[in-house]
């Protein structure tokens, strides 16, 4: 092939199971920019197979099924990467490991990551990514960054980034002071998420002077009023979305009415989707006409507030007192329990949730059901959920032994999964791990496992050990097609179902 004629190469759907280090030896002085390679079968990716391609510049890698990739030898002048819809655990390492801490991707613009496997997002995640502008982060179950510092630390060092996008990833909140650092930011995508109201813009969008477009429909946002978004990021903006939210349509809302008839922002979609969805008398109704009758609002006298709350203040002093003088003997009973529940917490009776536990469970599985751990079971708890589970391939310790991290990730796991088949029976190292979890149901009862039987398993592989955990615990039948959702609701059920009391030996 007269390579140096070439500009693009697209390798799609082959099904290829993995790409050869020398794949592009003979390209080494070609022109070549474009590379997709998508839609194969191939698990771990060494980023050298693309060393010959000296000035490549976009490389397409989405809708594989690569776990790991390796990026020392990429270009370096690589600008546009994508590896949206694959099964990666965790975000790829930009640095080299060297002493001294260097980018291999340092010209890196555009960087896709939707749509994997990835539990939990590292606070040096994005280092060494100095000129990244652009981070699509959708589809990855963000909820589970709690921290608000530790959501300031992921997105510090991205401080030539314009362009966000974060769309259903289960986000419930927006911590304080999130972005301080992205003041190069135009472009904020929240959409699709389960975002409502939150008290003070001012510290969630502070120094965001350079936004210009922000996307947060399909949410849960009810009321929208002078402290939802900071003055200086209003004058800012030239498009706002706002549409498919849960809009109260009450005279709480009165700013936001009279701002939509003063401002010059670009009201996405507006008046069309956006709708009352309370009081119940105007749901469905065009927030439109509820803007035309806002006039009705009466203005409030702060007076007014001072004698609601002096009235409601001495009703509850009055309840208080009646409730006191004639419920004296139930007062002493509760005070009994909570002598009781405080022992407990001392640890007297421990009774744990999942907010006591780093991961909501334990997953047991043998590899030749891998497949279908990653892409059914993780992707149903984890990114539909909201669960974090502990899962062998993706979150035990390089460089520790096997038993050392089963036994310390036990620890930090609440409940135990037990993916059974005819190929966890057939191995010896499944029985092991079977030994292992049983002593979980000694100590904290049967609510602590869920037994899922994915494949039946024959009786010449049933062990005493199969059995005994059969036997020890109600297990779920995994169903193809017809009673497939009525597997998962009894499958998300079980595992929140708190634990109860432990067996009485251990009382």
């Amino acid at each position: 092939m007269k390579t140096r004629n070439l500009r693009s190469l697209y390798f799609q759907n082959n099904n290829w199971l993995f790409l050869p280090v020398d794949m592009f030896t003979s390209f080494s002085y070609s022109e070549i920019r474009t590379v997709r390679i998508n839609g194969n079968s191939f698990s771990k990716l060494k980023s050298a197979t693309f060393s010959p391609l000296k000035k490549l510049q976009k490389l397409f890698l989405n809708e594989n099924e690569i776990e790991h990739i390796d990026l020392k030898g990429i270009s370096k002048d690589l600008e546009d990467l994508r590896l949206n819809e694959n099964l990666l655990s965790k975000v790829p390492e930009w640095c080299t490991k060297d002493s001294r801490v260097v980018s291999l991707v340092k010209k890196l613009e555009s960087l896709d990551l939707s749509d994997n496997n990835i539990g939990d997002i590292r606070i040096k995640a994005f280092l060494c990514l100095p000129n990244l502008k652009k981070l699509l982060l959708n589809r990855i179950p963000m909820r589970r960054i709690r921290n608000e510092t530790k959501m300031q630390q992921i997105f510090s060092p991205l401080v030539r980034l314009k362009n966000l996008i974060i769309s259903s990833a289960s986000l419930f909140i927006l911590p304080k002071n999130v972005f301080p650092f992205l003041k190069s930011l135009e472009i904020l995508t929240l959409s699709s998420n389960r975002l409502s109201d939150w008290n003070d813009g001012s510290e969630i969008f502070r120094n965001m002077t350079s936004l210009r477009n922000l996307n947060m429909k399909d949410n849960f946002i009810k009321i929208i009023n002078k402290k939802t978004f900071p003055a200086d990021v209003l004058r800012s903006l030239k498009v706002l979305d706002l549409s498919y939210n849960s809009f109260v349509c009450t005279c709480d809302q009165l700013w936001f009415t009279e701002w939509i008839t003063t401002t010059k922002v670009k009201l996405l979609s507006y008046p069309t989707l956006y709708k009352c969805r309370s009081p119940p008398a105007l749901d469905g109704t065009l927030l439109q006409k509820y803007v035309n009758s806002s006039k009705e609002c009466p203005p409030w006298n702060p007076i007014y507030t001072m004698v609601v709350i002096l009235l409601l203040s001495a009703a509850v002093l009055a309840v208080i007192f009646a409730i006191i003088i004639k419920c004296q003997t139930n007062i002493k009973n509760y005070l009994y329990l909570w002598r009781i529940n405080y022992n407990r917490r001392k640890g007297y009776l421990p009774l744990q949730d999942a907010d006591d536990f780093e991961y909501h469970a334990f997953v047991v599985y043998c590899d030749a059901d891998r497949h279908w751990v990653h892409h059914k079971f993780l992707k149903k708890l984890e990114q539909d959920e909201g669960m974090k589970l502990c899962i062998h391939h993706r979150d035990f310790e390089i460089g520790e032994s096997i038993t050392a991290n089963i036994n310390n990730y036990l620890e930090k796991s609440w409940k135990v999964v037990v993916i059974l088949s005819n190929d966890f029976a057939k191995s010896e190292w499944c029985q092991w791990e079977v030994d292992i979890v049983q002593e979980r149901r000694r100590r904290q009862g049967r609510d602590v496992f869920l037994l899922i039987m994915l494949k039946n398993i024959d009786s010449k592989h049933m062990t005493n050990q199969l059995r005994a955990l059969l036997d020890s615990a109600s297990s779920l039948k995994y169903p193809v097609g017809v009673g497939e959702e009525l597997f998962w609701t009894a499958a998300v059920e079980t595992l929140r179902k708190p634990l109860g009391h432990p067996p009485t030996a251990l009382l």
